[in-house]
């Protein structure tokens, strides 16, 4: 497609976003089981403190190594795209949503509007950046959230310090407002009209609040996969046969136990830690 990527590149885009959609499939069913085990202790007669601390221990795994190597995949596919000089599939939308409060970033992804059949290579990787956020958000607010309110600790973050707003052409000086600018002209509505969750206490126990928490991040991930299925099925239209053919080749996901040790291989060999 004119514009687009190369064949070349599309091949290597298809398969981490194939690797993304399988990783994020796997940590929602996670967390989907253990939002069902959580259910179970809230509301049946079993007062065990250890399901709590086991809850917390696999929501523990789902963000820390799970999420993070999902998103280490969608990022990936920006890279490829700048290493081929395409900038036009980029949209940078990370300083814009980090002045987002995290509450009201929830229904801020929820309702971004994006054309619901994208035919382009600039639609899908709309979708990528949305499916990053969606992975992100969950992964640095919600579930650590969720733990501290199971546990009364707050765990250890995966990321560094969000991006500084240094101005853009064209926008506000001010950062709040170019913030709002830039994402009403991507799609989503105006943060100021999302609904904040009640502020709750620092390190106090509310299995109830916890639960919410869960609620949302099993939402984000589902999100998350919509937007890489949407995407991946325009890549994939440029050469069906040869670019899934070999996606599939390289994205097969295992059962479970085996899951950690092929991430580990994968990001190994695609995503080498930097010196």
């Amino acid at each position: 497609m004119a514009g687009g990527v190369s064949k070349e590149a599309l091949r290597t885009i298809l398969i981490h976003a194939m690797c993304a959609a399988k990783s994020v499939r796997v940590q929602r069913d996670h967390l989907l089981q253990l939002r069902r085990r959580l259910q179970q202790r809230i509301h049946g007669d079993n007062n065990d403190a250890a399901v709590v601390q086991e809850v917390a221990a696999g929501l523990f795994k789902v963000y820390y190594r799970g999420l993070e190597y999902a998103s280490r995949y969608l990022r990936s596919l920006f890279d490829i795209v700048m290493e081929n000089g395409n900038h036009a599939c980029l949209y940078h939308l990370d300083f814009a949503l980090a002045l987002i409060p995290h509450e009201q970033l929830y229904d801020v992804l929820l309702a971004q509007r994006l054309p619901s059949r994208p035919t382009t290579q600039a639609q899908a990787f709309a979708r990528i950046e949305a499916a990053l956020h969606a992975v992100k958000l969950p992964e640095e607010h919600h579930i650590p959230r969720c733990i501290e309110l199971l546990l009364g600790v707050r765990p250890p973050n995966v990321t560094g310090e969000p991006l500084l707003f240094r101005g853009m052409p064209g926008y506000s000086d001010d950062p709040l407002a170019a913030a709002h600018q830039h994402l009403a002209n991507n799609g989503f509505p105006n943060p100021a009209t999302a609904a904040a969750a009640p502020p709750q206490a620092p390190s106090s126990v509310d299995l109830d609040h916890a639960l919410t928490y869960l609620h949302r991040a099993c939402s984000l991930a589902s999100l998350a996969i919509k937007h890489i299925d949407l995407a991946v099925a325009v890549f994939t239209s440029f050469d069906p046969k040869e670019l899934a053919e070999t996606a599939e080749k390289f994205c097969f996901i295992p059962e479970v136990p085996t899951l950690l040790a092929l991430c580990l291989r994968i990001m190994d060999v695609l995503l080498p830690v930097q010196p």
